[in-house]
């Protein structure tokens, strides 16, 4: 009898074993997220886990924050997550699509002070990428800028700038390095 409970714990255990690996290996495959489509496909190189870190340009504080891009809605939009570390707090959502009728990129980005603001873009020029709108609730005009640019396959650096007296003013910069 002992040998019999020594075969079923051992059995057990193998099967357990299988299920966890099984659930991990399902679970890594769904985190992917889906295949962009072709409209947004030119946007995948972001996805990923990404770790940043970079400075205000007035008081040259240290910023750093993590930052996610997940395909989601059937790879029809990517979703980019903002995760400012301590001691800053700002942390946003933005979803990243295709506006079909305008032929340029759209941005959506809803942060943690209550904002909601609509970006657009052209796509990649060279290895930049430029987002130029502001917040939902304004009128048309552009006043704000968030720019991309592609260092390497695992490297890009992101500035923020706001419009001011028709000049743009570069509010901060970070390099990021993926994960």
């Amino acid at each position: 009898m002992n040998a019999d409970f020594k075969a079923a714990k051992s059995l057990l255990l193998v099967v357990a074993f299988a299920f966890c690996a099984a659930l991990f290996a399902f679970s890594a495959t769904q985190s992917k997220g889906p295949e962009l489509k072709p409209d947004i496909s030119a946007l995948g190189y972001f996805t990923g886990d990404w770790n940043c870190s970079g400075t205000f340009d007035k008081s040259g504080k240290v910023i750093e924050a993590q930052e996610a891009f997940q395909p989601d809605l059937e790879g029809a939009w990517i979703l980019f997550r903002h995760d400012d570390k301590a001691p800053f707090g700002y942390h946003s959502l933005a979803e990243w699509g295709w506006d079909s009728t305008l032929k340029q990129f759209v941005m959506t980005v809803q942060d943690s002070g209550g904002g909601v603001r609509l970006f657009h873009s052209h796509g990649w020029d060279s290895a930049g990428l430029v987002w130029d709108g502001d917040s939902a609730s304004s009128s048309s005009a552009v006043k704000q800028r968030f720019s991309f640019e592609r260092l390497d396959d695992r490297h890009f650096k992101v500035s923020y700038f706001t419009l001011k007296d028709g000049q743009w003013s570069r509010v901060d910069s970070s390099t990021c390095s993926k994960r």
